[in-house]
């Protein structure tokens, strides 16, 4: 608890990761083995090889029949896309230079797009308990085109 001037503000332990996350769309990630991002700020670079993980969404399953406090679920399911992410414990919520090496299964580079992205500052419990994280995003749209999540 953080005690102010009216009343205490309760703040929980949740945490975020300092760093930048990749998304790539389903109809482009069959191409992609691999991928290495360098990202560069303040005058120092670093070259991270990602680790891609297969992408899933929620979806609904039926409804059990009955009354009004019948339970209904959800359940993961693959998206066929790919996603990773960069831990960056330096990372600063100032412009970032970004070069994402997608590299296809053979090992053959297919592109290096340079992007440059400014990280948001995420504050997981909330502005007022303090712990500002530094954490961008990149997305890889369909057509291989890679571009900042907003």
């Amino acid at each position: 608890m953080v005690a102010g001037c009216d009343s205490p503000i309760e703040c929980g332990g949740a945490a975020a990761r300092k760093g930048i996350s990749l998304d790539i769309d389903p109809a482009y990630s069959p191409k992609v083995g691999s991928a290495r991002m360098t990202t560069c700020w303040n005058g120092s670079c670093t070259d991270t090889a990602l680790e891609l993980y297969p992408s899933t969404a929620a979806r609904p399953m039926p409804c059990a029949t009955g009354g009004p406090d019948s339970a209904c679920g959800a359940r993961m399911e693959p998206t066929g896309g790919k996603n990773s992410f960069a831990d960056l414990p330096t990372l600063v919520s100032e412009p970032v230079d970004v070069t994402l090496r997608l590299i296809d299964p053979a090992g053959a580079e297919l592109a290096a797009p340079r992007l440059v992205i400014t990280p948001k500052t995420l504050y997981p419990s909330g502005p007022e308990c303090g712990g500002g994280t530094p954490q961008g995003g990149l997305l890889v749209s369909p057509d291989g085109v890679l571009s900042e999540r907003l």
